[in-house]
C-alpha cells in the first residue's frame, strides 16, 4: 500500500483549511443559537465544567499544587477528585494571553469558555495529519467535517464545556499519528518513542486511555508475532517512553509521602508497574530476537508472548488485585444504584426498541457505514505493505466499539477509530470514482456518497430516537430545572445568608455551580470519590422518616435544603427509595409543600418561586 506521508501540501490548498475552519465555527455557533449552550447567560455546560473551574480557581488563588480536596464538598468533611492537573494548567494557559486585557479570574472563565471548541478544532486538523500515511492527501477534508459531526465527541466539545475528555481525543489522535507510522517502518523507533510518550500523558490525564495504550501495544506486537525481528525493539522503546512519562507523572501529582500510594482512578504506582511489566516484557523480546537471530519462529515469540502476559497479570494481581475491576473498583458500593448505574456517561447503547436503536445509530452510524467497507479493504491489503499499518485502525474500531456500547462516555473514542476507517474508504471511492468517466455521474456520486456518510446517520437516528418529553408531567409540575445562576445570587445577596457559609443539602448536579458561584457548602456533588456525600444526600431527602432526615441533617450542620424540582433530581430522590414509597419520602412531602415543623420554607423571589423552593433547618 502506497504511503502519503512524503507529500506536501501547497499554498493552493490553503481553501480547503479555511473550509474547516468555518465549518468549525459555524456547528458550534449553531449549537449555541438552536441547543440554547448557557454561554449566552454567563454560564457553563455541566457541572464537571464548574467543578474544573472552581479547582482551577482555587489553584491560582493559592497555588496548592497538590491539594485536589474541595473543602466544601461533602461537607464538613471535604471531597478529593480524581482529576489530575495537565488540564487546569492548559486553562491557565489559554487564559495568559487574555489576563492581559481583564483580570486574571476573568480571563480563566473565558479561558474554560473556549478551550474545548479550540482543542477541538486542533484535534480535527491533528487527525489530517494522523491520517496522512493512509490516505492521499486530496482525500482528508470529508473525515475531518465527519469529527466536527461525531455526537459523541461533539458533546465534550461544545463552547463552556471545560472537560480533560477533548485534551484527551486531540492526545488519541497523536498518539495513533505516530503509531501508524511507526507501523510504516520497523526499523524507525523514533515514532514509536513519540507515540509512547503521548500514550503515557493519555495516561495521566485519565487511567481510561489504558485501551488505547493496549490497542497500541496489540498493534505493534502483532507483526513482532508474525515475524517482523525489528519490532521488538521498536516495542521496547514504545513502552519505555509510556514509563518515562507516568514516572514523571507520579513525582508532579503526588507528594513524596503519598508517591506509592495506589490509585484505580488516578494514575499511580498501579498504572506504572503495568507499563513497566510491559517494557520489560519487550526487552526480554529483544534480547530473544539479538540471540536467536533469523532462527526465531512465530511458535516461539507465541510461547514467549503468552510467557509474557502470563507473568505480568500474575504480578500485577498479586500486588494489585482490584487493577483488573477497572477505575471504578474502589466506589462506595451503596451508590451504584442509586446514582452511578443512572449516571448517562455509563449507560450502555444497547439497542432493545425504536428510541434506543436510534440513539445506537445516532452515535455509531459511522461506523456501521464505515467498518464493514474497511474490514473489506483490510483483507484486500493483507500482503501489503500497509497491511499493519490499517490494522491498528481495524484494532481501535474492534476494542473500542463494544467499549462504547457498555459506557457512553467512550463513544468519542470510537468515533475517532471510526472516522480513521472512514478515511481510508472514502479515499478508495474516490479512487474508484475518478474511473467514472461522465463528469456529472461521477458529481452525483461523490456528492451522493458525502451526504450519506455526514448526514446520513445524524438524520436516521434522531428521526428514530423518541421525541422529547413535554415541559411538564403527568401531575402538570414542571420538568424543567431552576436556574442555579439565579439561586447563587439570592444566596449572595440575601443578607440571611451573605454573611456566613451555610451547608446546603440539594441535587448532586447542582452542588458544582452553587460551589462555584457562591461561598457556601453543599452534600453531595456528582462524582464517585463522593460516596459518602452522595450515600447520605439520597438518604436524607428519600427517607419517610422525618426524624432520621433531621438526625443526619444536623451531624452533617445542614443549614438550608433546596429543591431545583428538576426531573433527574426527582428520579434521584424517589427512585430506590430505601424502604418509603414514593409518596412518604421527604422530598415529595417538601415539594407539594408539607415540610415537617423543623423546617421552614423561605419565600423566594417571584421568578425562583415558580422554579424552585428553598427550606431553613430550624436547630
Amino acid at each position: 500500500m502506497q504511503s502519503y506521508s512524503a507529500r506536501r501540501l501547497g499554498a493552493g490548498q490553503l481553501l480547503p483549511y479555511v473550509a474547516l475552519l468555518i465549518t468549525w465555527a459555524m456547528v458550534h455557533a449553531s449549537l449555541i443559537v438552536f441547543r440554547e449552550l448557557p454561554v449566552l447567560e454567563s454560564g457553563l455546560a455541566g457541572p464537571d465544567s464548574y467543578m474544573r473551574m472552581l479547582r482551577v480557581t482555587e489553584l491560582y488563588q493559592h497555588w496548592n499544587w497538590f491539594d485536589i480536596t474541595i473543602d466544601r464538598a461533602n461537607a464538613p468533611y471535604g471531597d478529593t477528585l480524581h482529576w489530575t492537573r495537565p488540564f487546569d494548567l492548559l486553562i491557565l494557559l489559554v487564559a495568559l494571553p487574555a489576563s492581559f486585557g481583564m483580570d486574571f479570574e476573568t480571563a480563566i472563565y473565558l479561558s474554560g469558555i473556549i478551550v474545548s471548541p479550540l482543542l477541538q478544532l486542533t484535534t480535527a486538523f491533528a487527525l489530517v495529519w494522523a491520517m496522512r500515511p493512509l490516505i492521499r492527501p486530496e482525500a482528508w477534508f470529508l473525515p475531518a467535517v465527519a469529527f466536527f459531526l461525531q455526537p459523541g465527541a461533539l458533546a465534550y466539545s461544545v463552547v463552556g464545556r471545560a472537560d480533560h475528555h477533548t485534551l484527551l481525543m486531540l492526545v488519541f489522535v497523536l498518539t495513533a499519528g505516530f503509531a501508524l507510522r511507526a507501523l510504516q517502518n520497523p526499523l524507525d523507533a523514533r515514532p514509536a518513542a513519540y507515540a509512547g510518550a503521548f500514550a503515557g500523558f493519555g495516561v495521566w490525564l485519565s487511567t481510561e486511555f489504558l485501551l488505547v495504550l493496549l490497542i497500541c501495544v496489540t498493534a505493534l506486537g502483532l507483526p513482532w508475532l508474525a515475524g517482523e525481528r525489528e519490532r521488538a525493539a521498536q516495542s521496547k522503546w514504545f513502552a519505555l517512553t509510556v514509563s518515562c512519562i507516568l514516572l514523571i507523572a507520579l513525582f508532579v501529582e503526588r507528594p513524596l509521602e503519598r508517591f506509592l500510594e495506589a490509585s484505580y482512578d488516578r494514575v499511580s504506582v498501579v498504572q506504572f508497574l503495568v507499563c513497566v511489566c510491559i517494557l520489560l516484557f519487550w526487552r526480554v523480546a529483544e534480547s530473544y530476537e539479538n540471540r536467536a537471530g533469523t532462527s526465531s519462529r512465530p511458535f516461539g515469540r507465541l510461547l514467549l508472548g503468552l510467557f509474557g502476559a502470563a507473568s505480568a497479570v500474575l504480578l500485577v494481581n498479586s500486588a494489585y488485585p482490584l487493577f483488573f475491576v477497572g477505575p471504578m473498583a474502589e466506589v462506595d458500593p451503596r451508590i451504584l444504584p442509586i446514582w452511578l448505574d443512572r449516571v448517562l456517561e455509563m449507560r450502555p447503547l444497547v439497542p432493545s426498541d425504536m428510541d434506543s436503536l436510534g440513539r445506537f445509530i445516532f452515535y455509531f452510524g459511522t461506523g456501521i457505514l464505515a467498518v464493514p467497507v474497511f474490514a473489506a479493504v483490510l483483507v484486500q491489503e493483507r500482503r501489503s505493505g500497509g497491511f499493519w499499518t490499517m490494522s491498528l485502525v481495524a484494532l481501535a474500531c474492534l476494542l473500542l466499539w463494544p467499549v462504547a456500547v457498555k459506557h457512553i462516555r467512550f463513544s468519542g473514542y470510537a468515533e475517532i477509530a471510526f472516522v480513521m476507517a472512514l478515511a481510508v474508504v472514502f479515499d478508495r471511492f474516490l479512487q474508484w470514482t475518478h474511473g467514472v468517466g461522465n463528469d456529472l455521474v461521477r458529481g452525483l456520486l461523490r456528492g451522493s456518497a458525502i451526504t450519506v456518510l455526514l448526514l446520513g446517520p445524524l438524520t436516521v437516528g434522531m428521526n428514530l430516537m423518541a421525541k422529547p418529553l413535554a415541559d411538564k408531567d403527568a401531575a402538570g409540575q414542571s420538568l424543567s430545572a431552576c436556574s442555579v445562576r439565579e439561586v447563587a445570587t439570592f444566596l449572595e445577596t440575601d443578607p440571611r445568608w451573605a454573611g456566613s457559609q451555610q451547608t446546603i443539602l440539594t441535587f448532586l448536579d447542582i452542588g458544582p455551580e452553587l460551589l462555584y458561584r457562591t461561598r457556601h457548602a453543599v452534600i453531595g456533588t456528582p462524582y464517585h470519590r463522593n460516596g459518602d456525600g452522595i450515600y447520605d444526600s439520597h438518604r436524607m431527602l428519600a427517607t419517610s422518616d422525618p426524624a432520621e432526615a433531621r438526625g443526619m441533617m444536623a451531624q452533617r450542620g445542614i443549614d438550608l435544603v433546596l429543591l431545583c424540582l428538576g426531573s433527574a433530581e426527582r428520579i434521584f430522590f424517589t427512585a430506590h427509595n430505601t424502604g418509603a414509597s414514593v409518596e412518604d419520602g421527604l422530598y415529595q412531602r417538601l415539594s407539594e409543600g408539607r415540610p415537617p415543623a423543623w423546617l421552614t420554607e423561605i419565600d423566594l423571589p417571584a421568578p425562583l418561586s415558580r422554579q424552585a423552593r428553598l427550606f431553613s433547618v430550624q436547630r
